[in-house]
């Protein structure tokens, strides 16, 4: 039998080769730091369920989709729980191993950023006020309706310190905003001039709550946030702000109401007659009733638009003829839209609301819809 015998470096000598062995060292995998992952929005009743796709691949050029623009994960209980750095999921050394790779069994999660208000009235507060707030995060704010005799909630500005206003283009960056309204970006409340701003909105029908969201980027900007009174209101004036909206009957028909309940998850909407002119002096409602708690929302998109254009006055443009969703902005004109209104919590319905004056009507518009689970 061969034997064999170290040298002082203690390498093994081969009996037959005139060379020496190196030990044998095991490969042994870095080890990294858990990753922290800021949470992106409260997910209180809405938010992904999972937040990994189905065909397998993950990090920030791979987001979720179906309106979810945040990295798709891999599933930590699955066999394939680590993201590589090329963005595929595996258990792998080039999975899990690497410097860029994150494995979601050693994910650290931030807690939920959500605030749930009670009583009649109270404040809202950005985090840390009046400390600079931190960047990358997305907080829920839900004022409870005490009760179904309560119909909106009138927000005052008493401190506003919320991105860069107009300097780097609207509502940018940072903001605090309404998302069951549309336009959305109309409802963004940013700047540091509109302390004292007053601003109303509607609860919607069977709604337990009106949710704000604080949105903060993932670039600190070192401003303190906000501070905003909230009432809770039981009278919500104005021929337009209030659920109760006037509904006309259509011209030419017999006694036929212009409104339309919506139960389906998917179709269109149309101003009556459309194509053709649609009536003057006409008031219609489109009802999207709920058809369950796991949808979050109503995505719509233009096929046609063609109303009156603005009048231009000294506060702006101002439309005669509009479709709006209650509280929230005016749309006339030509215009061209993609976007996805919410439900407020527990909300029944949500009512959009078409005018039309004394004046030639235009062809109105036709909107494809569908009842979307995320949003």
């Amino acid at each position: 039998m061969f034997s064999t015998a170290k040298d002082l470096r203690g390498c093994l000598l081969h009996p037959r080769l005139p060379f020496y062995l190196p030990p044998v060292t095991l490969y042994a995998p870095p080890i990294f730091p858990p990753d922290t992952i800021l949470t992106k929005g409260c997910s209180v009743g809405t938010g992904p369920k999972i937040r990994w796709r189905a065909d397998g691949r993950c990090g920030v050029n791979f987001p979720l989709g179906n309106g979810w623009d945040q990295p798709a994960e891999c599933d930590p209980a699955s066999d394939r729980p680590c993201c590589s750095d090329y963005g595929y999921c595996g258990n792998s050394l080039s999975h899990c191993g690497c410097p860029d790779c994150i494995d979601y069994r050693n994910v650290i999660r931030e807690a939920e950023c959500h605030y749930s208000l009670e009583g009649e009235s109270g404040y809202l507060e950005s985090p840390n006020f009046p400390r600079e707030y931190p960047a990358g995060r997305e907080c829920c704010y839900d004022i409870n309706r005490p009760s179904s005799k309560y119909c909106g909630v009138q927000l005052t500005v008493e401190s506003l310190d919320v991105g860069r206003g107009e300097e780097d283009g609207f509502c940018r960056r940072d903001w605090l905003t309404l998302p069951s309204c549309v336009p959305e970006r109309g409802a963004r409340i940013c700047g540091s001039n509109t302390t004292g701003q007053v601003y109303q909105y509607l609860f919607q029908p069977g709604a337990s709550a009106l949710r704000l969201v604080f949105h903060a980027g993932d670039m600190s900007e070192g401003r303190k946030g906000f501070r905003v009174k909230y009432d809770v209101l039981t009278t919500c004036p104005g021929p337009y702000q209030t659920q109760n909206l006037p509904i006309s009957l259509i011209p030419g028909t017999t006694g036929a109401p212009c409104y339309t309940r919506i139960v389906d998850t998917r179709g269109t909407i149309n101003t009556p007659y459309h194509p053709k002119p649609y009536p003057e002096n006409l008031d219609c409602i489109y009802e999207f009733v709920r058809t369950s708690q796991e949808v979050c929302g109503v995505k719509m998109q233009t096929v046609t638009f063609e109303m009156e254009p603005p009048l231009l006055t000294l506060f702006g443009g101002a439309c005669t003829d509009f479709l709006h969703l209650p509280s929230c902005g005016f749309l006339c004109g030509k215009v061209n839209f993609t976007w996805v209104v919410e439900f407020q919590p527990s909300a029944k319905s949500l009512k959009f609301h078409f005018h039309s004056d004394e004046a030639m009507g235009h062809s109105g518009f036709l909107i494809g819809f569908e009842q979307v689970t995320q949003c």
